[in-house]
Protein backbone atom coordinates (compact mmCIF):
# COMPACT_ATOMS: atom_id res chain seq x y z
CA UNK A 1 0.00 0.00 0.00
CA UNK A 2 1.09 3.79 -0.97
CA UNK A 3 2.01 5.92 1.46
CA UNK A 4 0.43 9.66 1.49
CA UNK A 5 3.10 11.36 0.49
CA UNK A 6 3.11 14.79 -1.76
CA UNK A 7 4.43 12.81 -4.32
CA UNK A 8 1.13 11.30 -5.28
CA UNK A 9 -0.14 14.63 -6.53
CA UNK A 10 -0.55 13.54 -9.99
CA UNK A 11 -2.00 10.08 -9.03
CA UNK A 12 -4.55 12.09 -7.33
CA UNK A 13 -5.26 14.20 -10.29
CA UNK A 14 -5.89 11.15 -11.97
CA UNK A 15 -8.18 9.41 -9.47
CA UNK A 16 -9.96 12.51 -9.07
CA UNK A 17 -10.68 12.82 -12.75
CA UNK A 18 -11.61 9.08 -13.05
CA UNK A 19 -14.19 9.39 -10.28
CA UNK A 20 -15.47 13.09 -11.30
CA UNK A 21 -18.99 12.03 -12.28
CA UNK A 22 -19.00 9.80 -9.17
CA UNK A 23 -18.08 12.08 -6.71
CA UNK A 24 -20.19 14.67 -8.26
CA UNK A 25 -22.83 12.40 -7.13
CA UNK A 26 -22.13 11.84 -4.30
CA UNK A 27 -22.09 15.80 -3.01
CA UNK A 28 -25.40 15.59 -4.74
CA UNK A 29 -27.13 13.12 -2.51
CA UNK A 30 -25.74 13.60 0.54
CA UNK A 31 -25.64 18.02 -0.01
CA UNK A 32 -28.83 17.87 -1.89
CA UNK A 33 -28.37 19.10 -4.96
CA UNK A 34 -26.86 18.52 -8.64
CA UNK A 35 -23.38 19.07 -9.00
CA UNK A 36 -20.62 18.75 -11.84
CA UNK A 37 -17.01 18.63 -11.08
CA UNK A 38 -13.60 20.00 -12.72
CA UNK A 39 -10.64 19.01 -11.39
CA UNK A 40 -7.80 21.29 -12.07
CA UNK A 41 -3.81 20.47 -12.32
CA UNK A 42 -1.71 19.59 -8.73
CA UNK A 43 0.17 22.32 -7.11
CA UNK A 44 1.89 23.03 -4.39
CA UNK A 45 0.23 24.01 -1.29
CA UNK A 46 1.88 27.72 -0.05
CA UNK A 47 1.09 28.04 3.85
CA UNK A 48 1.59 31.47 3.78
CA UNK A 49 -1.15 32.11 1.25
CA UNK A 50 -4.06 30.29 1.86
CA UNK A 51 -7.42 31.14 -0.06
CA UNK A 52 -9.15 33.57 1.31
CA UNK A 53 -12.48 31.71 1.42
CA UNK A 54 -10.82 29.77 4.09
CA UNK A 55 -11.41 32.72 6.74
CA UNK A 56 -14.87 31.51 7.54
CA UNK A 57 -16.64 28.68 7.91
CA UNK A 58 -17.32 25.28 6.29
CA UNK A 59 -17.27 21.63 5.70
CA UNK A 60 -14.12 19.87 6.36
CA UNK A 61 -13.69 16.25 5.15
CA UNK A 62 -10.70 14.60 6.57
CA UNK A 63 -9.72 10.85 5.68
CA UNK A 64 -7.19 9.66 7.91
CA UNK A 65 -4.03 7.27 6.70
CA UNK A 66 -2.30 6.09 9.74
CA UNK A 67 -1.41 9.27 11.11
CA UNK A 68 -1.22 11.17 7.92
CA UNK A 69 -4.35 13.12 7.12
CA UNK A 70 -5.88 14.13 3.96
CA UNK A 71 -8.10 17.55 3.99
CA UNK A 72 -11.21 17.80 1.53
CA UNK A 73 -12.46 21.58 1.93
CA UNK A 74 -16.01 23.42 0.85
CA UNK A 75 -16.74 26.96 2.00
CA UNK A 76 -19.17 27.78 3.10
CA UNK A 77 -19.22 31.15 0.94
CA UNK A 78 -19.69 28.99 -1.89
CA UNK A 79 -23.50 28.94 -1.35
CA UNK A 80 -23.46 25.15 -2.22
CA UNK A 81 -23.76 23.65 1.14
CA UNK A 82 -27.56 23.19 2.96
CA UNK A 83 -28.71 24.80 6.05
CA UNK A 84 -29.07 21.49 7.80
CA UNK A 85 -25.53 20.80 7.59
CA UNK A 86 -24.63 23.40 10.46
CA UNK A 87 -26.63 20.88 12.76
CA UNK A 88 -27.55 17.75 11.16
CA UNK A 89 -29.86 15.48 12.46
CA UNK A 90 -29.36 11.35 12.44
CA UNK A 91 -30.32 11.55 9.07
CA UNK A 92 -28.01 14.45 8.22
CA UNK A 93 -25.09 12.98 10.29
CA UNK A 94 -25.49 9.62 8.29
CA UNK A 95 -25.53 11.89 4.43
CA UNK A 96 -22.36 13.49 5.47
CA UNK A 97 -20.68 10.45 6.93
CA UNK A 98 -21.39 8.31 3.54
CA UNK A 99 -20.26 11.33 1.86
CA UNK A 100 -16.82 11.08 3.24
CA UNK A 101 -16.75 7.07 2.51
CA UNK A 102 -17.54 8.02 -0.86
CA UNK A 103 -14.82 10.63 -1.66
CA UNK A 104 -12.57 8.37 0.50
CA UNK A 105 -12.65 6.05 -2.71
CA UNK A 106 -12.99 8.24 -5.31
CA UNK A 107 -10.77 11.36 -4.54
CA UNK A 108 -7.66 9.25 -3.69
CA UNK A 109 -5.53 6.61 -5.68
CA UNK A 110 -6.78 2.96 -5.25
CA UNK A 111 -3.67 1.90 -3.25
CA UNK A 112 -4.80 4.06 -0.28
CA UNK A 113 -7.48 2.96 1.98
CA UNK A 114 -8.57 5.77 4.38
CA UNK A 115 -8.31 4.14 8.49
CA UNK A 116 -11.44 6.86 9.58
CA UNK A 117 -13.30 9.13 7.23
CA UNK A 118 -15.33 12.07 8.92
CA UNK A 119 -17.04 15.33 7.42
CA UNK A 120 -17.79 18.49 10.09
CA UNK A 121 -18.82 21.77 9.57
CA UNK A 122 -15.85 23.76 11.14
CA UNK A 123 -16.22 27.53 12.44
CA UNK A 124 -12.76 28.81 10.51
CA UNK A 125 -11.06 26.52 7.57
CA UNK A 126 -7.92 28.29 8.06
CA UNK A 127 -7.74 27.99 11.21
CA UNK A 128 -8.57 24.29 11.86
CA UNK A 129 -5.95 23.36 8.93
CA UNK A 130 -2.79 25.94 10.74
CA UNK A 131 -4.11 23.60 13.55
CA UNK A 132 -3.91 20.14 11.43
CA UNK A 133 0.01 21.34 10.90
CA UNK A 134 0.01 21.29 7.15
CA UNK A 135 3.30 19.30 6.19
CA UNK A 136 5.87 21.26 3.98
CA UNK A 137 6.16 21.01 0.57
CA UNK A 138 2.27 19.63 0.67
CA UNK A 139 0.08 19.36 -2.39
CA UNK A 140 -3.26 20.83 -3.31
CA UNK A 141 -5.58 19.99 -5.82
CA UNK A 142 -8.91 22.31 -6.42
CA UNK A 143 -12.24 20.94 -7.40
CA UNK A 144 -14.53 23.51 -8.82
CA UNK A 145 -17.61 22.64 -8.16
CA UNK A 146 -20.99 23.54 -9.94
CA UNK A 147 -25.05 23.48 -9.11
CA UNK A 148 -27.05 25.62 -10.78
CA UNK A 149 -25.72 29.42 -11.15
CA UNK A 150 -23.39 28.60 -8.03
CA UNK A 151 -19.74 27.63 -8.27
CA UNK A 152 -17.38 26.97 -5.17
CA UNK A 153 -13.89 25.61 -5.03
CA UNK A 154 -12.99 22.06 -2.98
CA UNK A 155 -9.28 22.29 -1.75
CA UNK A 156 -8.06 19.09 -1.36
CA UNK A 157 -4.46 19.74 0.51
CA UNK A 158 -2.13 16.83 2.00
CA UNK A 159 -0.07 15.69 3.78
CA UNK A 160 -1.55 16.54 7.53
CA UNK A 161 0.73 15.60 10.41
CA UNK A 162 -1.94 16.67 13.08
CA UNK A 163 -4.93 15.33 11.62
CA UNK A 164 -6.80 14.81 15.05
CA UNK A 165 -6.52 18.41 15.45
CA UNK A 166 -8.42 19.72 12.24
CA UNK A 167 -12.16 18.69 13.01
CA UNK A 168 -13.66 20.24 15.85
CA UNK A 169 -14.38 17.67 19.41
CA UNK A 170 -17.07 17.98 21.39
CA UNK A 171 -17.05 18.90 24.88
CA UNK A 172 -18.32 17.00 26.86
CA UNK A 173 -21.15 18.03 29.36
CA UNK A 174 -21.37 19.14 32.48
CA UNK A 175 -23.13 17.48 34.65
CA UNK A 176 -25.75 19.52 36.75
CA UNK A 177 -24.73 20.32 40.56
CA UNK A 178 -26.59 18.36 42.86
CA UNK A 179 -28.14 19.97 45.88
CA UNK A 180 -27.43 19.10 49.29
CA UNK A 181 -30.89 20.40 50.60
CA UNK A 182 -32.47 18.20 48.37
CA UNK A 183 -30.57 15.01 47.91
CA UNK A 184 -29.34 12.72 50.75
CA UNK A 185 -25.96 11.18 50.05
CA UNK A 186 -27.38 8.49 51.65
CA UNK A 187 -30.89 7.80 50.36
CA UNK A 188 -31.96 5.03 47.99
CA UNK A 189 -32.49 7.18 45.08
CA UNK A 190 -28.73 8.21 44.98
CA UNK A 191 -27.11 4.95 45.98
CA UNK A 192 -29.07 3.70 42.74
CA UNK A 193 -27.43 6.29 40.55
CA UNK A 194 -25.09 5.45 37.64
CA UNK A 195 -23.04 7.38 35.66
CA UNK A 196 -23.78 7.96 32.06
CA UNK A 197 -22.05 5.99 29.60
CA UNK A 198 -21.99 6.91 25.48
CA UNK A 199 -22.87 4.20 23.69
CA UNK A 200 -20.39 5.47 20.81
CA UNK A 201 -17.81 5.80 23.16
CA UNK A 202 -15.85 2.44 22.88
CA UNK A 203 -13.14 3.59 25.62
CA UNK A 204 -15.72 3.17 28.65
CA UNK A 205 -15.79 -0.70 27.49
CA UNK A 206 -14.19 -2.65 29.76
CA UNK A 207 -10.99 -4.43 28.24
CA UNK A 208 -12.28 -7.94 27.84
CA UNK A 209 -15.33 -5.90 25.60
CA UNK A 210 -13.05 -3.94 23.38
CA UNK A 211 -10.94 -6.78 22.53
CA UNK A 212 -13.88 -8.11 21.17
CA UNK A 213 -14.25 -4.89 18.51
CA UNK A 214 -10.78 -6.58 16.74
CA UNK A 215 -12.00 -9.87 16.03
CA UNK A 216 -12.91 -10.16 11.66
CA UNK A 217 -15.88 -11.54 10.85
CA UNK A 218 -17.34 -12.67 7.14
CA UNK A 219 -19.13 -9.74 5.96
CA UNK A 220 -21.19 -10.26 3.05
CA UNK A 221 -24.21 -8.79 0.90
CA UNK A 222 -26.84 -11.75 -0.51
CA UNK A 223 -28.61 -10.45 -3.95
CA UNK A 224 -30.97 -13.60 -3.81
CA UNK A 225 -30.92 -17.24 -2.71
CA UNK A 226 -32.99 -20.53 -3.92
CA UNK A 227 -32.24 -24.52 -3.32
CA UNK A 228 -31.24 -26.65 -6.25
CA UNK A 229 -30.90 -29.98 -7.07
CA UNK A 230 -28.22 -31.47 -7.51
CA UNK A 231 -28.30 -32.27 -10.88
CA UNK A 232 -29.22 -28.83 -11.56
CA UNK A 233 -26.05 -27.67 -10.10
CA UNK A 234 -23.83 -30.21 -12.03
CA UNK A 235 -25.31 -28.70 -15.24
CA UNK A 236 -24.41 -25.45 -14.90
CA UNK A 237 -22.32 -24.32 -18.06
CA UNK A 238 -20.86 -20.54 -19.07
CA UNK A 239 -23.86 -18.88 -20.14
CA UNK A 240 -26.51 -20.93 -17.84
CA UNK A 241 -29.35 -18.35 -16.50
CA UNK A 242 -30.53 -19.12 -12.78
CA UNK A 243 -33.94 -17.36 -11.93
CA UNK A 244 -34.86 -16.11 -8.86
CA UNK A 245 -38.18 -15.05 -7.54
CA UNK A 246 -37.01 -12.29 -5.75
CA UNK A 247 -37.81 -9.01 -7.66
CA UNK A 248 -35.14 -6.79 -9.13
CA UNK A 249 -36.48 -4.36 -7.08
CA UNK A 250 -36.45 -5.68 -3.36
CA UNK A 251 -33.48 -4.35 -1.42
CA UNK A 252 -30.66 -6.50 -0.66
CA UNK A 253 -29.32 -8.32 2.96
CA UNK A 254 -26.03 -7.57 4.86
CA UNK A 255 -25.26 -10.87 6.79
CA UNK A 256 -22.33 -10.47 9.52
CA UNK A 257 -21.83 -14.61 10.14
CA UNK A 258 -25.35 -16.02 8.90
CA UNK A 259 -27.16 -12.94 10.83
CA UNK A 260 -29.02 -10.41 9.07
CA UNK A 261 -28.01 -6.88 10.54
CA UNK A 262 -29.19 -4.57 7.85
CA UNK A 263 -30.65 -4.23 4.53
CA UNK A 264 -30.24 -1.50 1.65
CA UNK A 265 -29.09 -1.20 -2.20
CA UNK A 266 -26.66 -1.66 -4.44
CA UNK A 267 -24.34 1.63 -5.46
CA UNK A 268 -21.94 1.75 -7.67
CA UNK A 269 -18.47 4.07 -6.12
CA UNK A 270 -15.90 4.44 -8.93
CA UNK A 271 -15.70 1.49 -10.18
CA UNK A 272 -15.91 -0.34 -7.58
CA UNK A 273 -19.12 -2.15 -6.14
CA UNK A 274 -20.70 -0.45 -2.65
CA UNK A 275 -24.02 -1.18 -0.33
CA UNK A 276 -25.99 1.40 1.07
CA UNK A 277 -27.30 0.66 4.41
CA UNK A 278 -31.15 1.78 4.60
CA UNK A 279 -32.41 0.35 7.68
CA UNK A 280 -30.41 -1.79 10.33
CA UNK A 281 -32.25 -5.33 11.23
CA UNK A 282 -32.91 -5.95 15.00
CA UNK A 283 -31.65 -9.75 16.29
CA UNK A 284 -34.11 -12.22 16.53
CA UNK A 285 -35.38 -12.23 20.46
CA UNK A 286 -34.94 -15.65 22.42
CA UNK A 287 -36.93 -16.12 25.05
CA UNK A 288 -36.71 -19.24 27.54
CA UNK A 289 -39.02 -20.37 29.79
CA UNK A 290 -37.63 -20.39 33.59
CA UNK A 291 -40.24 -22.73 35.23
CA UNK A 292 -40.93 -21.74 39.10
CA UNK A 293 -39.10 -22.83 42.02
CA UNK A 294 -40.16 -26.21 43.68
CA UNK A 295 -40.12 -25.90 47.61
CA UNK A 296 -38.26 -29.14 48.93
CA UNK A 297 -40.40 -31.14 51.27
Amino acid sequence: MSELTPELAAEVVAACQAGADEAASALGRSLDGEFSLTVGEAESYNKEAAPENFDGPGLAVLLKFGDVGFAALLPESGGLLPDWYADPDPTGESKLSTLAQELSMLLVPETLFADTFEAVRVEQLGAALAAAEVADEASLVKLQLTSGDSTAQMSLIWPLTSPDTLLPKEAPEEAAPESASTTDATSPSSMQTTPSIDATDYSQLPAYSRSLLKVQVPVHVVLASKKEKIGSVVDLAPGTIIKFDKSCEEMLHLFVGNQVVAEGEAVKIGDKFGFRVTEIEMPDEHFTKVPPKTKSA
